[in-house]
């Protein structure tokens, strides 16, 4: 606690930047069992309908951001090279057409399981979670907090509805979602791992937009989509008025940020680090009925 308030006393951005891990664990350490008790293990705001509940309001945007991976197109990209290395060895030997062809009729084709997503700072891992059940993909969620890894490992394993049926696909592991401890700053999956991935005001936190971004492009396949909600600061944040300086110091001790980023410097960090922009927008100025 003392470490925590003594980064956001007096110290400058760039202090709490470079101990950004200190402080994003100090803050996690202090908040995770106070947000689990009294919001739930989805640790994200999301708008509410009138006629949703507060549960219902952070499946639908969880489950929205999860509709912009093109999840079924990573499957069928996966379908693809299973069927064309499965006709390509048919070819290959000729002799043994009618045994090669009962194979191909006994195997079945990959399912959604076989889908990698990651999650880019998972919490406890209540989206990845919830996105696991609505898609059906194989999702690891990666934080920097110790306990929060143990917790989300825990409500995983708790859950039947993750375990994988490995009748058919004896290659996938025993549960369809988990919890890794790592720094996104310096993932710790190989290149290329990855279908697809999401964050939800989660990279808030990174002390370098452009290196943390790079890093999830690392990670993904090439074509796959990284999908995001960012905490940014819009054109109408007036930094020399006292008001607007003074809301956002609040949001940033409030919330474990080292600093906050205007919208331009995410999308300018996003394209610096190899993304190519498909969509963008601030949510505020959706219309909800």
């Amino acid at each position: 606690m003392a470490s925590y308030e003594r980064l956001h006393s007096s110290t400058p951005v760039t202090e709490r930047t470079t101990h950004y891990t200190s402080l994003v664990n100090s803050y996690y350490d202090l908040a995770t069992l106070f947000y689990e008790w009294g919001w739930g293990a989805s640790f994200h705001f999301s708008n509410r309908h009138p006629h949703e509940s507060f549960d219902e309001a952070t499946r639908r945007h969880e489950f929205y951001l999860a509709s912009k991976l093109n999840l079924s197109g990573a499957l069928a990209g996966l379908r693809m090279a299973t069927s064309g290395g499965k006709q390509m060895k048919k070819s290959s030997s000729s002799s043994k057409v009618e045994e090669e062809e009962e194979a191909m009729k006994e195997a079945s084709t990959p399912s959604m399981a076989n889908v990698k997503v990651l999650d880019v700072g998972c919490g406890i891992g209540g989206p990845m979670r919830n996105i696991c059940k609505f898609t059906g993909a194989d999702i690891t969620g990666l934080t920097l907090n110790q306990y929060q890894v143990d917790r989300g490992n825990e409500l995983c394993r708790a859950d039947a509805h993750f375990a994988n049926h490995r009748d058919a696909e004896k290659h996938l592991p025993e549960v369809r979602c988990r919890s890794v401890q790592g720094d996104f700053m310096k993932q710790p999956f190989d290149d290329a791992s990855f279908d697809a991935a999401y964050a939800i005001e989660a990279t808030c936190h990174a002390p370098d937009r452009v290196g943390c971004y790079s890093e999830i492009r690392r990670v993904l396949k090439p074509g796959a989509i990284f999908a995001c909600y960012e905490w940014c600061l819009t054109d109408g944040y007036d930094p020399s008025d006292p008001e607007h300086v003074e809301i956002k110091k609040r949001i940033e001790e409030g919330d474990g940020l080292p600093d906050i980023a205007s919208t331009h410097h995410c999308l300018g960090a996003l394209k610096r680090a190899g993304f190519e922009i498909l969509e963008e927008r601030d949510c505020v100025k959706d219309e909800y009925g």
